[in-house]
């Protein structure tokens, strides 16, 4: 049993992802549809300084193109944090949450279908929304290398086969998973930013993939000018990165949450004839991660 007050076990942790999906699955769809587009809005504010650091940077882009890329990774951190802090749905982190509770059986498989695809729907929907009025009909992208800097992006994205997008999805959102799950460990805000910058810097420095990423990214360089067709984005980036944003997620929740975390922790205590504790959701409330605490062992009260 964890005594830090800021800061929870592994162990713990794996809990809180349970009362998470569990509070999620309370949503009324009318709420879930609200947090998705939210989700989509706020992580999109990182594709925006994203391409403004590539536009901006066209001398850095040719001699040290290594140094955008984690400065892209600085960028996204952001959008994550602004999506987690305010307890909107993001179609990635819902991979997570659903696949350990339902594993768990604290949710059905009913509720992961239906929260993967709203998230996924409306994130979409919000992501085009901020590309097309925020940026396009606002000119805030207006600028000549603004412009080339994002169809720079959105061509580069669509350079990659079926499989191989499909590959980097599976890394990126094994990326975004950990982040969301390292988070969740500790209470301090600025903990929070630097256990989610640290996986997202790795997986955009080393160019996997984030469909919700490149939901604001490739519309964004298409509008201004990229030579990519939306049949071509539907399966070339669409598809292939969804697919494996799912394997990836599913991957990392079935072994580090699920099993390491749950499964082995609790054998061992069986083995070991260890005290059991109740667990207490620190933060009930909806529309909030959860923060679950062990108390007094069940021996101990007996």
């Amino acid at each position: 049993m964890s005594s830090d007050p800021l800061y929870i076990t592994p162990h713990e942790t794996a809990l809180a992802v349970i009362a998470t999906s569990m509070k999620k699955s309370r949503l009324t769809l009318q709420t879930l549809i609200i947090n998705s587009i939210m989700g989509g809005l706020l992580f999109s504010a990182g594709g925006m300084l994203y391409c403004i650091a590539k536009g901006n940077n066209p001398a850095l882009e040719t001699g040290s193109p290594g140094i955008l890329s984690m400065l892209g990774g600085m960028n996204f951190s952001i959008g994550l944090f602004y999506v987690i802090i305010n307890g909107c749905d993001l179609f990635n982190s819902n991979i997570l949450f659903f696949t350990v509770g339902w594993l768990r059986g604290a949710v059905s498989i009913f509720d992961l279908i239906v929260s993967w695809t709203i998230s996924w729907t409306f994130n979409l929907g919000s992501s085009l929304f901020v590309s097309y009025v925020i940026c396009h009909l606002s000119g805030v992208m207006k600028e000549e290398f603004l412009k080339q800097g994002t169809v720079e992006i959105a061509e580069a994205k669509m350079g990659f086969s079926f499989i191989e997008t499909f590959l980097k999805g599976v890394a990126g959102n094994f990326c975004v998973c950990l982040a969301v799950y390292l988070q969740l460990m500790s209470k301090p805000i600025h903990v929070k930013f630097l256990t989610i910058l640290l996986p997202i810097y790795t997986f955009v420095a080393c160019g996997f993939t984030h469909i919700v990423a490149d939901m604001f990214l490739i519309p964004t360089g298409m509008l201004n000018g990229a030579n990519i067709s939306v049949a071509t984005f539907i399966w070339k980036n669409l598809i292939p990165a969804s697919l494996g944003n799912i394997v990836g997620g599913t991957f990392f929740s079935l072994v580090i949450p699920f099993y390491l975390h749950l499964y082995v922790v609790e054998q061992d205590r069986k083995q070991l004839n260890l005290p059991e504790y109740d667990a207490v959701d620190d933060r009930p409330e909806i529309n909030v991660d959860s923060q679950v605490v062990r108390v007094k062992s069940r021996k101990e009260e007996e």
